[in-house]
């Protein structure tokens, strides 16, 4: 049996502080004080609470405001039956502030790099089912905004075969929306807005943004995107009944520089195998990269800031698209002079299609 003095004691009934003895017996422990003693408590049972100062506090399991505060030197006896002293935490005490410095560290190199890359090998692996049921709850019929004429819709289609090998597998659409943008969604939905078609020079700049977000939907960046700004939550939970919410935030989706290079490539790809020239999206990159990044924008082109939203441009680009062009080589256009008056107009012409930038979605 052994004595440690200078120990304050709260027994939890009462707030009177008490300075007691400790007497130590085996495994257990009374607390003395004058003539009085109580116990015994089990060492098991206690449990380190804080540190107050130099002193340790302890409380004991099942006692509410039991508490046992120990300064000065502590005999060695007691030490030993003691529970360790807390810091920081379990495992951070465990392990020590440095290794637990590193290992935290090291786990957040590792979540920043998951949530940074693993979008590139998970959205290979969705099912086209799970894509294509994401694409029509969230697309549908875009609000009753889509437009369609017998000769538009012919027209599209035909610029939509002379740039993809399986035009079955996508759905493109023109919305009845005055922004310059243009979209893909998952499910191979790829969406052109009237204002892009109404600034548009010619078919073959259409014809290049389109390649470009076929690109997007082809190379599984659509995925890619919605993994990485929605999470798996959305894409293999379903959506929840706020469609116009989750179809804006899609709008404003993102690609990384990697996937914009690819989609770029695409584009580029594609135009010289059905013969269109490159000089009219160089044409079209060039317009838009005198605006990246401005402020201000001149009111006829108030609807650019929606593609340079979500399409960063540069110079670099449209140099790209230039250096592709062959010199000599016999292009075609891409669309007939019909062809693009009916494909630019079929908005106007297109009473039913609503228009308007909002997405209430029932």
């Amino acid at each position: 049996m052994s004595a440690f003095f200078d120990v304050a004691h709260y027994d939890g009934q009462s707030a009177v502080k008490r300075k007691v003895e400790v007497l130590v017996v085996g495994q257990y422990f009374y607390l003395a004080e004058n003539e009085r003693r109580s116990g015994p408590f089990a060492f098991a049972d206690v449990e380190y609470v804080t540190k107050q100062g130099e002193a340790d506090v302890y409380g004991l399991n099942g006692r509410d405001g039991w508490r046992l505060t120990l300064s000065g030197p502590v005999p060695s006896e007691l030490t030993a039956l003691l529970p360790a002293p807390r810091n920081y935490g379990g495992w951070v005490d465990r392990l020590g502030l440095g290794k637990a410095a590193f290992a935290f560290t090291l786990t957040s190199a590792v979540a920043i790099a998951v949530a940074l890359f693993s979008p590139q090998w998970l959205a290979p692996l969705i099912p086209d089912s799970v894509d294509d049921r994401l694409g029509d709850a969230l697309v549908g019929d875009f609000g009753g905004r889509f437009c369609h004429t017998p000769a538009g819709d012919a027209a599209l289609n035909k610029l939509v075969a002379s740039l993809d090998d399986a035009p079955q597998d996508l759905r493109v659409e023109v919305a009845n929306i005055d922004m310059l943008n243009a979209v893909a969604l998952p499910g191979g939905n790829v969406i052109l807005f009237d204002g892009l078609l109404k600034q548009a020079r010619s078919p073959d700049e259409v014809a290049g943004v389109l390649a470009h977000e076929i690109g997007h939907v082809r190379e599984k960046h659509v995925m890619q995107a919605l993994l990485r700004q929605m999470g798996l939550a959305v894409v293999l939970g379903g959506v929840d009944g706020n469609k116009g919410a989750v179809v804006n935030n899609m709008l404003a989706m993102s690609y990384s520089r990697s996937a914009e290079a690819e989609a770029d490539a695409h584009s580029m790809k594609v135009l010289g195998n059905a013969n269109i020239s490159p000089i009219g999206t160089a044409s079209f990159f060039d317009r838009l990269s005198a605006l990246d990044g401005s402020a201000g924008v001149a009111k006829g082109n108030a609807g650019i800031t929606g593609y340079l939203s979500s399409h960063p441009l540069s110079a670099s680009r449209k140099d790209a698209f230039e250096k592709s062009i062959v010199k000599g080589k016999n292009y075609t256009p891409a669309l007939t002079p019909s062809e693009w008056t009916e494909l630019k107009t079929m908005c106007a012409q297109d009473r039913k299609a609503k228009s308007g930038l909002g997405f209430d979605f029932n």
